[in-house]
């Protein structure tokens, strides 16, 4: 029952701030389960995955996802999927550890920027956000959203980009933000999304309703393509405490709920602040436990 508990607290943290499903799920499974890097990397994977797959399905049924683009960003970043799930296979548990907690103070520092640039607005609109972490609003915790880009033109394709980037130049960080999300799925086994959000809504002028639904299919596909990555871990003898992923997966379902009913009372830079400071203390906590 203790996953359970834990799962519903990260569900509340991601209904309430918006983002850290996966960035959250790893740490959790190495300190308080006592889980290898490997085993919580690949765990992960699965609670993520499964997570991701029901809220793209629910966002599918309220016709948000964009397919084509998504099924697109997804199968550029396979690559880099394969190579981040090989390359996690061949890397010590503290180098797993280590760089992980890097990635926490990376997108810490990111938030905290983030929050600086907003200048106290706030997009708070009430919508509910997605499972894997990410805001199905009309702004995302990840990523601010441009403005009045939900016209049924602009919904028809991405505008295109300002004169002053040329459009390869779109393509090419698309590719590059797409190859660098999957790594991301592959090596840690987190969902991605705090990349795949921003990229869609800023290199591809995605409404971030619409980026943040989409995120899922992208995050769904890269989970799928992690696990069959990790095929040799597990052909190894890499243990999965199935008990565990299930009891963290159905809690985190349910602490989304009180969490997203909480969120919508905080403004976005908060939340936002909030997030930062969490990962921060995550970061802070995985390293402790590591060298401890």
């Amino acid at each position: 029952m203790l996953a359970c508990g834990v799962g519903i607290a990260v569900g509340f943290v991601v209904g309430l701030l918006g983002a850290g499903g996966g960035i959250l799920t790893i740490p959790i499974l190495l300190t308080i389960f006592g889980h290898s890097a490997h085993q919580a990397s690949a765990e992960s994977i699965i609670i993520v995955g499964v997570t991701s797959l029901v809220g793209m399905i629910s966002a599918a049924l309220a016709r948000r996802v964009r397919w084509g683009t998504g099924l697109i960003f997804a199968l550029v970043g396979i690559p880099g999927t394969l190579a981040g799930a090989f390359l996690a296979g061949a890397v010590s548990g503290q180098v797993l550890v280590w760089s992980l907690s890097a990635l926490l103070v990376v997108v810490a520092l990111s938030m905290f920027w983030r929050a600086a640039r907003s200048g106290g607005e706030s997009g708070a609109d009430g919508e509910s956000r997605d499972g894997a972490g990410t805001r199905a609003g009309s702004e995302s915790r990840v990523g601010a959203a441009p403005e009045n880009l939900d016209t049924p033109e602009k919904l028809a394709a991405p505008e295109n980009p300002p004169a002053s980037a040329p459009r390869w130049h779109t393509y090419l960080v698309t590719v590059l933000g797409a190859f660098g999300a999957g790594a991301l799925s592959g090596f840690f086994g987190v969902g991605g999304g705090f990349v795949v959000v921003p990229a869609l809504i800023l290199l591809l002028r995605m409404p971030a309703r619409y980026a943040s639904a989409t995120s899922l299919l992208v995050m769904s596909i890269n989970m799928a393509v992690a696990g069959l990555g990790r095929i040799p871990q597990f052909a190894a003898g890499l243990d999965v405490d199935w008990l565990v992923v299930a009891l963290f997966t159905a809690g985190s379902a349910l602490g989304s709920i009180g969490g997203e009913a909480a969120g919508r009372r905080i403004p976005d830079r908060i939340a936002t602040i909030l997030f930062g400071v969490l990962l921060l203390a995550v970061a802070a906590g995985t390293l402790a436990s590591d060298l401890l």
